[in-house]
């Protein structure tokens, strides 16, 4: 009899359960499915716009990479431009260092010839031992007729 009562129990919980279930629901069964499937429609919709987001966020960012790399490309052409002509102008101005390091070789080629015309002229002007004594000077018609 103990088993009879528990089964009697049991079934009299579950029908209880059920009717429960039934009257305190907010929504019948065709409301619920039509609540979920509005809310996979919205989830979807959602997805789709993150999406479009995306897609927008993907292409903004490789319109502004695509900008700064031609930006970087400018800036580096520019300093190569610049450093060909920084290195044009030091050839250039090697090349005039170098044209007048071979002037100034010229001109000391100069310089000494003159130093040795003058030094062998001097040497030619010397007194000999048959000139003059030293005590005597020359007069100062001498010394004009020297100048001319």
């Amino acid at each position: 009899m103990a088993k009879g009562h528990f089964l009697f129990g049991f079934l009299l919980g579950g029908a209880a359960a059920f009717a429960a279930t039934r009257l305190l629901a907010p929504e019948s069964s065709d409301e619920l499915k039509d609540n979920l499937a509005r809310k996979v429609n919205e989830f979807r919709d959602k997805a789709a716009d993150y999406a479009d987001f995306a897609d927008e966020t993907a292409d903004e960012f490789t319109d502004i990479a695509g900008d700064t790399f031609d930006d970087l490309s400018e800036t580096a052409s520019s300093a190569a431009d610049q450093v060909k002509a920084t290195a044009a102008e030091a050839k250039d101005e090697a090349a005039d260092l170098h044209s007048h390091v071979n002037d100034t070789a010229d001109y000391a080629d100069i310089n000494l010839e003159g130093q040795s015309a003058f030094a062998e002229a001097k040497n030619a002007d010397e007194p000999t031992s048959e000139a003059p004594a030293a005590s005597e000077a020359p007069t100062s018609a001498d010394s004009n007729a020297t100048d001319e």
